[in-house]
């Protein structure tokens, strides 16, 4: 069989987490298997859609390295496909055209929360032959009585639905436009999908599905509905819990592959391992090891994955995204290598470096003021020191600061701190030692006179 699954992401906002996911596990379980992924907008909501969230969804997958191979394929572009369809399912008997009212439906569900019953659309129309003159209609399923709708999940296994609990559900709006179940099959039919990987919250809409597929055709996708995620404190995954945008985090410093590690993770597993590359995600997802249980989203988890695939990038890479261009005098990979260590996102680790970008630093006021005059005495004192011994190697560096602050009768803090602030413009920056070995004696000097003098 050819395995070829879909991403079917609505343009009506940005792509939350748990869409995000739901890309992640189509496109693993294609590339796992040879398969193609189709990227499907489903946009027949028009009063909610819009061009800005269409786009946002094309840059956000591109940024995350979701790369598709067919699409995408506009539903609001295919009404054609969709009216046809709903013509041979009225012609066979499956679907008819209901003229009832809106005012009218109204009633019907006013009347039965007055009963205090659940309302059910009572079938007005579904025999009738004489359409009434301009009146506009829908198009109904004619649900089956008395049926069995049986599917499989790949995740939980057999299920079944009593046809007695769905109505005579719209699949043709009043505007012309197909509602979301009717569209939905109609594409993963027309695109011969073999596998539907989504959220556990579109099983509700499974057995709609089905009676569709079953009036139209033999086919049958597999199914697996996936997790939910939920914050920690066990309710639906929300803003509140840290969970926004995928561009947010983008904004925030985190990694695509930072991103899909977490989230791929988040329902799946591959015995203990957490982190992952792209390549070992690609050769080892597997349906069989998604996990039926809810997930829990953790915004320090998801930290801690971004800090440590910062570690894991090769330098080439994380220059590339960095947009950071150093000075002659210093070294990108070893500028990176001794930065990459202590930053948990990418806004950090560029901030702890914009002190590779010139000669000269211009001090902010505010951490200009934490250094006296006797301070400013010491460092140049200290930079004598150091160019009269030149030290090379990081242990000669180390060696050299502190026979100083031992000469000195000088704690470590009382030399580290105004020396990092002079020479990075900066308290929080790499170790001393590594900046002093990163920015050579000759720039050490330079910057010492031009803020001490």
């Amino acid at each position: 069989m050819n395995i070829r699954v879909r991403f079917a992401p609505s343009p009506t906002g940005s792509l939350h987490l748990g869409v995000v996911r739901t890309a992640i596990f189509n496109y693993l379980f294609s590339k796992r298997n040879g398969g193609k992924l189709v990227l499907r907008i489903e946009d027949t909501d028009q009063e909610r859609s819009t061009v800005e969230s269409y786009n946002e969804i094309l840059s956000s997958l591109k940024w995350l390295g979701i790369d598709w191979d067919e699409g995408p394929y506009k539903q609001s572009e295919r009404l054609d496909i969709y009216n046809r369809y709903a013509e041979k399912l009225i012609l066979s008997g499956n679907a008819y055209r209901c003229y009832a009212t809106e005012e009218e439906i109204n009633h019907l569900k006013e009347q039965a929360k007055k009963e205090k019953k659940i309302y059910k659309y009572p079938r007005i129309w579904r025999d009738k032959v004489e359409p009434p003159n301009g009146r506009k209609y829908v198009v109904r399923f004619k649900c089956p009585d008395n049926q069995e709708i049986k599917f499989k999940d790949s995740l939980r296994g057999n299920i079944t639905i009593k046809s007695s609990n769905l109505d005579d559900f719209i699949i043709i709006k009043g505007d012309g436009f197909p509602t979301y179940n009717f569209a939905s099959s109609i594409d993963d039919i027309e695109m011969k999908i073999s596998n539907v990987i989504r959220g556990e919250d579109h099983l509700s809409n499974t057995p709609k599905q089905i009676l569709i597929f079953n009036a139209l055709s033999n086919y049958q996708p597999e199914f697996t509905h996936v997790s939910m995620i939920l914050g920690n404190d066990k309710t639906k995954l929300s803003k509140r819990h840290g969970a926004e945008s995928i561009n947010s985090f983008r904004e925030k410093g985190f990694l695509p592959i930072s991103i899909i590690n977490y989230l791929a993770r988040l329902g799946w597993s591959h015995g203990d391992q957490e982190i992952f590359s792209i390549n070992e995600m690609k050769e080892f997802f597997s349906l069989d090891n998604l996990n039926k249980s809810p997930a829990v989203f953790d915004i320090e988890k998801f930290s801690w994955v971004n800090s440590t695939q910062i570690k894991n990038q090769n330098n080439d890479s994380l220059l590339s995204q960095l947009d950071i261009k150093f000075i002659p005098e210093i070294d990108p990979n070893k500028a990176l290598d001794i930065a990459k260590n202590k930053s948990s996102n990418m806004i950090q680790l560029k901030e702890s470096l914009l002190f590779c970008e010139s000669r000269k630093i211009k001090l902010d006021q505010t951490l200009f003021k934490l250094i006296n005059n006797e301070q400013k005495s010491m460092l140049k004192k200290f930079s004598d020191y150091y160019i009269n011994i030149n030290p090379n190697t990081h242990d000669e560096i180390k060696t050299c600061f502190n026979n100083f602050l031992t000469a000195n009768e000088l704690k470590m803090k009382e030399l580290a701190l105004p020396l990092r602030i002079v020479l990075t413009g900066t308290k929080s920056s790499p170790g001393i030692f590594e900046i002093l070995d990163l920015l050579g004696a000759e720039i050490i000097k330079e910057r010492i006179e031009e803020n001490c003098s």
